[in-house]
């Protein structure tokens, strides 16, 4: 009976040990190849929220999440009524009642003046951007990189966007080009937008377009994209293997509930756009990916048409990883020591 018991023993032990493997804690992906910001795997949207508000794309905003560990933010940005560039979502009225601004009613459903909207303070505390803002921000904090949500698909409007872009970063430095990460929301705009910018780094962006996700496969890996970002309905987990497989990263927008975050990251997807939710809340440990985009760490080669060697830029092989903890010993070395000390005794 004791040999059947000795011989019973070690299968029950196993089976204890592989069974809660199969509840890991969801953690991200692997940065995509070539693309060092990705390593980041949460993206303040518009700024990230703040005092529980969403949208505001303030300055208030972007310096709240960035004490928060933020370092990747997506902005908003409308044309304005003079042809310059608000970080704003929309023109419509029920912006103005939300940030209850006093906007004359002839006024709540059409573009302001650049002047006008940095006129109109944001919930009486907040102060809106303009681009030129934004690129500011930019110079200021050298570990950022903005995203930036243009909306428009048409493509005059497009040139005009972008070309308001290269030109304000070329006006205050053009070695600012690289930590802007414009999203791209069809083939054709691609084409467009590399015309004016031949940007290091773009998100190919599927909430305007009905593309099949074996059309987007296609396109992006002909065309030498990295990094795709969907609504939450689309992220399907064959949909994100088959990016996975031509190596892409995945982004989903916008999320703010940290089971829902986990469930998306278990079946391979990179990260998600956030208003409110923090590394810490997600219990990443967001200390080394900070330090990566520190002046000592590795520095990324740089746009050589528009850049020189002086932004500090991260190094990309730094992977994300949970709060850290000392190495875990492996499922086999404890059954080996089980067995051993079974059947030494």
């Amino acid at each position: 009976m004791k040999r059947i018991l000795k011989a019973c023993i070690p299968f029950t032990l196993l089976l204890s040990l592989i069974i809660p493997m199969q509840a890991v804690p969801a953690t991200a992906a692997e940065p995509a190849a070539n693309e060092d910001w990705t390593r980041f795997p949460l993206i303040a949207h518009a700024l990230g929220g703040i005092d529980g508000v969403d949208y505001t794309n303030s300055l208030e905003a972007f310096q709240t999440n960035y004490d928060k560990g933020q370092r990747l933010f997506e902005v908003d940005f409308s044309i304005t009524k003079d042809g310059l560039l608000a970080a704003r979502h929309d023109w419509m009225g029920y912006l103005a009642t939300k940030f209850e601004q006093d906007i004359p009613a002839e006024k709540l459903e059409e573009p302001l003046t650049l002047k006008e909207f940095k006129s109109y303070k944001i919930l009486e505390n907040y102060t809106p951007l303009s681009f030129a803002d934004v690129a500011r921000l930019s110079k200021k904090y050298p570990d950022v990189y903005f995203i930036t949500d243009t909306k428009e698909t048409d493509p005059e409007l497009v040139k005009q966007q972008f070309t308001l872009i290269r030109d304000t970063i070329n006006r205050i430095d053009p070695t600012l080009i690289d930590r802007f990460i414009p999203e791209i929301y069809s083939p054709e705009m691609l084409d467009t937008v590399r015309e004016i910018i031949p940007f290091k780094h773009v998100i190919f962006s599927l909430y305007l377009t009905s593309m099949e996700p074996a059309e987007v496969v296609q396109f992006v890996k002909e065309h030498d994209v990295h990094v795709v970002a969907m609504p939450e309905e689309r992220a399907t987990k064959s949909f994100i293997k088959d990016l996975s497989d031509v190596d892409v990263v995945t982004y989903v927008h916008s999320l703010n509930k940290v089971k829902d975050v986990k469930k998306l990251m278990r079946i391979g997807v990179h990260g998600v756009y956030t208003d409110f939710l923090s590394y810490k809340d997600l219990g990443i440990d967001e200390a080394p990916l900070l330090a990566a985009g520190q002046p000592d760490a590795e520095k990324s080669t740089v746009n050589t048409t528009q850049l020189d060697n002086s932004v500090s830029i991260a190094s990309a092989d730094t992977v994300l990883t949970e709060q850290s903890t000392a190495p875990a010993t492996t499922t086999w070395e404890k059954i080996k020591l089980l067995l051993g000390k079974l059947f030494n005794s």
